[in-house]
């Protein structure tokens, strides 16, 4: 597997020499988990330039819960970044990071998200914040650390002020991060649940950060739940009443 993931990491492709290099394995080690991986489908020989990732990887990945969320959840994108003008992402929590898995961008000549399949640490994302504020805060605890990696100089750093935070999402109904995983970028987010009612999914728009202004965010929250709940309906959830963090509320 992690052949396969240093190959995925590259988003192109990479020979067998910079494979080993970068795993520290021997080339005779590598030839043999490239064969294998082949084989089975899930790594490509690309000519002269390497090897690249296979169909059967991506047949798999496809399997996978997040990825029907993703089909699920892009036309509403489209229409809020419409609605918004900005881009719009749908980010799964992983351990203490967002794995974003679907972006639909803005006709915009200024790009302020990364790229599906991307990792973001949560505690410096909207996406993040709004599904880390469903959870209680002994959960938050177990899955963060007591200092936070800082990113830029406006990220929280401590779990103390990132379950204050959390309070402060709960309460306003989505997250807000200004500048905290990018200087210049800010966004507000919400969570979404799956067909068994628990958050699944954080739904986030990102634009520039002097574009984030209050008056813009009350403007875009409405229309960002909105396309949250038309996606769990899609998606199957049950019907839910009330607002973001009841599942999390402190106790």
């Amino acid at each position: 597997m992690d052949v396969l993931e240093a190959i995925a990491a590259e988003r192109g492709s990479l020979t067998l020499t910079e494979i080993a290099a970068r795993l520290g394995m021997s080339k005779s080690s590598v030839h043999d988990l490239l064969g294998t991986l082949s084989e089975r489908g899930y790594v490509k020989k690309l000519g002269d330039s390497g090897y690249g990732v296979g169909m059967k990887a991506w047949e798999v990945g496809c399997l996978s819960a997040p990825i029907g969320m993703a089909r699920t959840a892009a036309p509403h994108m489209t229409q809020l970044v419409r609605a918004v003008t900005h881009g719009v992402s749908l980010a799964v929590l992983d351990g203490a990071e967002t794995v974003c898995i679907q972006l639909i961008e803005a006709a915009r000549a200024v790009r302020v998200h990364n790229n599906i399949g991307d990792r973001s640490p949560a505690h410096a994302v909207s996406a993040g914040l709004a599904m880390l504020s469903t959870m209680d805060d002994e959960e938050v605890a177990r899955l963060l650390p007591g200092r936070l990696p800082r990113i830029t100089s406006e990220t929280l750093t401590t779990r103390e002020d990132l379950l204050a935070e959390l309070g402060r999402v709960r309460r306003r109904g989505y997250s807000i991060s200004r500048g905290a995983w990018r200087i210049d970028v800010a966004g507000i987010a919400v969570p979404v649940r799956g067909p068994d009612g628990r958050v699944a999914a954080g739904l986030a728009i990102a634009a520039p950060r002097d574009d984030v202004t209050d008056d813009w965010i009350r403007g875009a929250a409405p229309l960002l739940k909105s396309a949250a709940r038309k996606i769990e309906t899609d998606f199957g959830a049950p019907s839910l009443d009330g607002a973001i963090g009841r599942q999390g509320a402190t106790r």
